[in-house]
């Protein structure tokens, strides 16, 4: 495993996605295959849903394989619906849920607030009073550093104007039809490690087909041996970007993870960069005030 050091910390570049893996025995389930495969980043969120389940997985599995609290980087976020006065509170019942004394890293999910327009100006004040509520979180040692996701430069700068803690991590969309070079370069510029979701397409068939069978990824796949969502992966952790890959497959979660023992040559990583059509597949938070 590669750590990829950053202030106090250092963060695993791979690890695993949780996104609607929801019940106890999938969890249990995906957790223990995971954790076997040599994954210690787990990604979650409060939206998830899925806390509480992966907190009663952690507390069967780590003991099972020796596995001890602080072998895992345990990262959660805040919901868009526990905004501002919610957001502490919102963080002691994930501690709760998940069954730990802190959290590794706690992002803000989206800088827009639920029941807000996207260019309704409060939304600005309300995710400074989040942010604000995390440094506090991180002061009374209840988490032990602060990331954001979805963020913009312009929100990113927002934060930079006005935090006391700097934060760590931005985790946004970035695969090859969206490369975000500026948002990339801005994040390295700041010391920020940059954190990819979507790194082999979401759940709409048609948008992953464009990544893992466009030609020139199946024609890399043949060339180094390997299976597409390999040199997905490979090629952003070239980028020194960090992934959280979501399988509930054994054999994709093994796959996922066997990503160290080839290089993609600069050619190659080009012809991937050369993809890149601005496409956002998720959603896209430049339309948040």
């Amino acid at each position: 495993m590669i750590y990829l050091p950053v202030s106090h910390i250092e963060i695993p570049i791979i690890g695993l996605g949780t996104y609607k893996i929801k019940g106890f025995d999938l969890c249990y389930k995906v957790v223990e295959k995971a954790l076997l495969s040599g994954y210690r980043l787990i990604d979650t969120a409060q939206v998830y849903k899925n806390e509480k389940d992966l907190g009663e997985s952690f507390k069967i599995l780590m003991p099972k394989f020796n596995i001890k609290r602080e072998e895992i980087f345990l990262v959660t976020k805040i919901a868009t619906y526990n905004h501002a006065d919610k957001c502490y509170d919102s963080i002691l019942r994930s501690l709760e849920d998940l069954g730990v004394d802190y959290i590794d890293m706690v992002l803000i999910h989206w800088p827009g607030v639920k029941g807000l327009k996207l260019d309704d100006k409060r939304n600005f004040e309300f995710r400074k009073q989040t942010y604000q509520e995390l440094e506090r979180a991180f002061n009374d040692g209840i988490i032990k550093s602060i990331g954001l996701s979805n963020y913009t430069i312009r929100h990113l700068e927002e934060v930079f104007s006005y935090c006391s803690i700097k934060p760590l991590l931005l985790q946004c969309e970035f695969h090859p039809l969206l490369i975000q070079k500026d948002l990339v370069d801005f994040c390295q510029q700041k010391s920020m490690v940059f954190q990819a979701y979507s790194s082999l397409g979401t759940s709409d068939l048609a948008s992953t087909k464009k990544l893992l069978e466009s030609e020139t990824i199946t024609n890399l796949a043949s060339k180094y041996s390997k299976k597409p969502a390999q040199i997905l992966l490979k090629w952003a952790i070239q980028h020194n970007i960090a992934v959280i890959p979501k399988s509930t497959n054994e054999a994709h979660l093994k796959e996922n993870m066997n990503i160290f023992d080839f290089v993609l040559n600069e050619l190659d990583l080009l012809s991937i960069n050369k993809m890149n059509e601005n496409l956002h597949l998720c959603w896209n938070p430049e339309t948040v005030f």
